[in-house]
């Protein structure tokens, strides 16, 4: 039964943070006035997103087969405890650091840990007085130099040219920045600012990581320049045989992007929208690309901006398929891996883990319930959930990380 209360979705077994959650984005659909009313509350009462039955054509497919937006936060958290090993980019590259898989995760050089007062210490206050050490607040990591002053921060980012910053939590590409030194010039998000502006943009930023920036393989480049997404999910119930069931490739489209280094931006309005393709697990091959809107999708051939179409082989396929069974198998404890990867010239690289991957594009090609392996694994989870008691359920409740 679809529960429309805070009240009785908990007593469903929701955590309260989900469900409120849930709650927020089925209002926001209700005013944002992208959907078709009739359509909208037709799919709200069979728990679906109205951005779900448009990007699915629910009107046309079997229900049945497909998880509901409902159901899939319902179920959340899907993974234990260690969880907390993938829900932020810091303790992942820490946990496979030392590790024959570090090479897939890009050079991690500096973070940015808040101070009792919730941020970092302000930049010098011109740019001929001698910068400032932070320590504890301003931290090199394993790819640096070791120099935790802003000083040293600046000379790493001089000697590699660019670092993508990112929160260390966080979903989606929200947040998603890029610094760069090239020319003698200083520069954040592609507008030059001079090296204090760098300096206030580090002090500003708390929480974040400073990393290598990935540069997409050649082929990928054509399509678009911004590092893609591929979403590659694994299950591996039992911690020892990971498989990988479902994947989409996203590229960026600036429609999409507004005007950030950010490769994806949740589509608010008409306009945005991401260019999608899958990779067929068998062969390796690119195909099925679509522009997906909040409130429709349209098959089309060629990316609008470059023009050029995303077929052909995915490059280091075979790789990125090897390279998620191993680190799954490092992280045996997790069932549910949501890996998004950037492929580049010299092999796959992740960008990050998520415990609860994002679900309409993922069904977009693959529609979860109808595959055996995947619409085993959600009802043996559901069937688990119904059969907790009302003290279990709010325990759970409460979950909250």
């Amino acid at each position: 039964m679809i529960a429309s209360t805070l009240e009785d979705m908990l007593e469903q077994g929701f955590t309260r943070r989900m469900a409120q959650s849930y709650l927020k984005a089925l209002e926001w659909e209700r005013e944002c006035g992208l959907f078709d009313a009739d359509a909208l509350a037709w799919a709200h009462e069979r728990g679906f997103r109205a951005e779900s039955l448009s990007g699915y054509d629910l009107l046309e497919h079997r229900l049945e087969d497909y998880l509901s937006d409902y159901d899939y936060a319902r179920l959340w958290p899907l993974n234990s405890w260690q969880r907390l090993w993938i829900n932020d980019k810091l303790t992942l590259k820490y946990l496979l650091a030392g590790t024959d898989m570090d090479r897939y995760l890009p050079a991690y050089y500096y973070y940015t840990s808040p101070d009792s007062a919730g941020g970092i210490p302000a930049p010098a206050a011109a740019a001929t007085a001698a910068p400032a050490a932070a320590p504890g607040r301003l931290v090199p990591l394993s790819d640096s130099e070791m120099d935790p002053t802003i000083r040293g921060f600046l000379a790493q980012l001089k000697r590699v040219g660019a670092f993508a910053c990112k929160p260390c939590n966080g979903e989606g590409a929200s947040g998603f920045h890029e610094l760069a030194y090239t020319q003698g010039a200083w520069q954040v998000d592609g507008e030059e600012v001079g090296r204090m502006g760098v300096e206030q943009f580090v002090a500003s930023h708390s929480n974040y990581v400073f990393t290598e920036l990935i540069r997409p393989a050649s082929q990928l480049a054509r399509v678009s320049p911004a590092i893609h997404t591929l979403r590659l999910l694994v299950l591996n119930p039992d911690g020892a045989r990971p498989s990988p069931v479902a994947n989409y490739l996203r590229f960026a489209v600036k429609a999409g992007t507004q005007g950030t280094k950010a490769n994806y931006r949740a589509p608010i309005d008409e306009s945005m929208c991401s260019y999608n393709c899958t990779v067929d697990f068998a062969t390796g091959r690119i195909g099925g690309a679509r522009l997906v809107y909040a409130n429709r999708t349209r098959m089309v051939e060629r990316h609008p901006d470059s023009e050029v179409q995303a077929e052909g082989p995915m490059p280091q396929w075979d790789e990125t398929l090897e390279m998620a069974g191993k680190v799954a198998r490092r992280l045996g404890p997790l069932e549910y891996l949501g890996f998004d990867v950037g492929v580049t010239d010299e092999g796959p690289r992740i960008m990050e883990i998520n415990s609860h991957s994002g679900l309409p594009y993922l069904q977009l090609f693959t529609p979860l319930m109808a595959q055996p392996e995947t619409g085993a694994f959600f009802r043996e989870r559901m069937a688990a959930l119904d059969a907790l008691t009302s003290e279990q359920k709010a325990r759970r409740n409460a979950v909250a990380r």
